[in-house]
């Protein structure tokens, strides 16, 4: 189903079709070029050219006459997403009735479209190929900087030097006066908090968690945090993270309430407590739906430019918020996951039901027939074989195994681990990103990095939970092919960072069994992550009775130690002791 912006506009009267092979025979079959209209549902220029650009009475005729026109959104469609967005949405990708890259381009006024419309239609009847050096001047590749090659120097081996080189660049690039990284727009980087708090954990440096603090806090303090409505927008134009764009994903605030539920548990300050509290709030009050027992995926807001008062401009008018009611397979699972976390940090019950429940809504209804994960409900399962559907659900079962112990969520995690390998993985090394081929450039699957840093850390974390080593073997896989790549993706390279420091270091494994919430689990957790000098501390958590008193266990190579209650006791020693049998 095609979504166009809510404001008044004529973009429904293209003739669209969706993404298949279906259209791409039809402009084979007519020898019309393919447009390509490629957008997100909460971007602000998409639905300006819907109004604007697609409601042009001539540019409607030029497309419905002369081209196969598709419309993609890209919350939809990753996989098309990944391989023909230039710098951003909308992206107009031209392309040729055998799918073939001729140009793209971004936002255009209606007569710039109009123009363009008509010089592509004027070359192809031509019999031109080469339209882009009349048009726009220089090709862009279909591909961009996805296939991840390290060029031609020498790849190092896997080993701790990667890992304080990306820590090197994270540092790098963390803005100490604002928080976050970089200098100019803010993201919220989540995984790049997650990689310097776990060195914070495995090296004591206290610097590595200041800067998180400080970020988490900036944030909250700042317009980036929606203050009447809950929630973070996705990124913010200025250094200071205070011109925020105002949608607000799932991914993004299931991956921040993580952040903030690990900075309570290593500090135990309140207000970590209280901004995860919040986004709990927000989650569950804004994007849950009883219903469908999961979360759709994001909240935008668009202005209503009839509704600004009188003598003011457009940019004083009301803003009303609308959800994208799909459901997301990866960005549900990753929300599953904090919500575990949050049960046994913060003894919110009711998260632990609400993960419960989504996680089998997961599995019920977006399993592929096929093996692997759909992506995306709406009303019915859509677009099977995307390789991060399937590590964010494996994930996800794994943290389930984690704190409710219950074999099937790590039979069902292990089901995936192996759909995966028999369906993505590159026999040249990593893992492909879609493991159904498809028109154009979806004929090549292609391995992405920070794809493969997931894979990798799930294989890792698996080989803990399951005590088999051989899953270290893929995670290998899912990385070696990449040194020297990740220095192409700034703050991004966090995750490839991580992974391998995991996949490096000795795990341990510790159960701390105790009530949920309860302060003495906390400390005993923290104890346990800041204590071992272990690369891989591996927490598991068991719930007992209020009253309980909390209590943890250590495992090294299938060694356990005797009961601990005291944090005191978790250092390096023990770990050692174990290991030496």
């Amino acid at each position: 189903m095609f979504r166009f912006s809510v404001r008044e506009n004529k973009a429904h009267l293209v003739k669209w079709r969706e993404w298949g092979p279906e259209a791409f025979q039809e402009a084979r079959s007519q020898n019309k070029p393919v447009l390509l209209f490629l957008v997100a549902f909460w971007c602000g220029f998409c639905q300006r050219m819907d109004e604007t650009s697609l409601s042009n009475d001539e540019a409607i005729a030029l497309l419905n006459a002369f081209f196969v026109p598709i419309r993609v959104e890209e919350s939809q469609r990753p996989d098309v997403d990944l391989r023909y967005n230039q710098n951003g949405w909308p992206t107009i990708a031209c392309l040729t009735p055998a799918g073939d890259h001729i140009f793209s381009a971004n936002y255009m006024e209606p007569d710039a479209f109009v123009d363009l419309l008509v010089k592509v239609v004027s070359l192809h009847q031509q019999g031109k190929q080469e339209a882009n050096a009349a048009v726009q001047g220089s090709p862009a590749s279909a591909m961009g900087d996805t296939a991840d090659s390290a060029g031609e120097e020498e790849k190092p081996p896997l080993g701790p030097a990667i890992v304080a080189e990306i820590a090197g660049m994270v540092e790098g690039l963390a803005d100490r006066v604002n928080g976050g990284y970089g200098a100019e727009f803010k993201f919220l980087h989540a995984e790049a908090n997650d990689f310097l708090l776990y060195l914070y954990e495995t090296t004591g440096e206290a610097a590595f968690l200041e800067h998180v603090e400080s970020t988490l806090d900036k944030m909250r303090l700042s317009p980036t945090f929606d203050s009447k409505d809950g929630g973070f927008f996705r990124y913010s134009s200025k250094a200071d993270w205070s011109e925020p764009h105002p949608e607000k994903l799932l991914d993004d605030q299931a991956a921040l309430l993580r952040n903030y539920l690990r900075a309570f548990l290593l500090t135990e300050k309140s207000a970590h407590k209280e901004a995860a509290e919040g986004l709990i709030e927000y989650l569950d009050a804004t994007l849950y739906h009883g219903p469908s027992r999961a979360f759709f995926g994001c909240q935008d807001y668009v202005r209503q430019a009839d509704s600004a008062p009188a003598g003011q401009t457009a940019a004083s008018a009301a803003m009303t918020p609308v959800i994208d009611r799909y459901v997301y397979c990866d960005a549900n699972a990753r929300a599953v996951s904090a919500y575990l976390e949050a049960w046994w940090v913060l003894g919110r019950d009711d998260c632990l039901q609400r993960a419960k429940q989504v996680l089998e809504t997961l599995w019920q209804k977006l399993q592929a027939t096929g093996g692997g994960m759909y992506h995306y409900w709406d009303g019915q399962a859509q677009v099977a074989g995307l390789l991060e559907d399937s590590v964010a659900t494996g994930g996800a079962l794994l943290d389930a195994y984690a704190v409710l112990h219950e074999a099937d969520y790590l039979r069902k995690a292990k089901e995936l681990a192996q759909q995966v390998i028999r369906r993505h993985r590159n026999p040249s090394g990593g893992y492909y990103d879609i493991s159904e081929t498809g028109p154009a450039s979806l004929q090549f699957p292609i391995t992405v990095l920070p794809q493969n840093a997931r894979v990798a850390a799930f294989f890792v974390r698996l080989a803990a939970l399951d005590g088999n080593p051989a899953h270290k073997e893929q995670a290998i896989w899912a990385l070696e092919t990449f040194p020297n790549a990740h220095r192409r993706y700034g703050a991004f390279a966090a995750g490839f960072g991580h992974a391998l420091a995991r996949l490096l270091g000795s795990t341990v494994k510790v159960t701390v069994a105790g009530p949920p919430g309860h302060e003495s689990v906390r400390a005993l957790a923290r104890a346990a992550l800041t204590g071992l000098g272990c690369g891989d501390v591996v927490l598991r958590f068991r719930a007992q009775p209020q009253g309980s008193a909390p209590q943890a266990e250590v495992e090294v190579a299938g060694r356990t130690s005797r009961t601990i209650t005291d944090p005191a006791a978790f250092n390096p020693q023990l770990a050692e002791a174990l290991d030496q049998g």
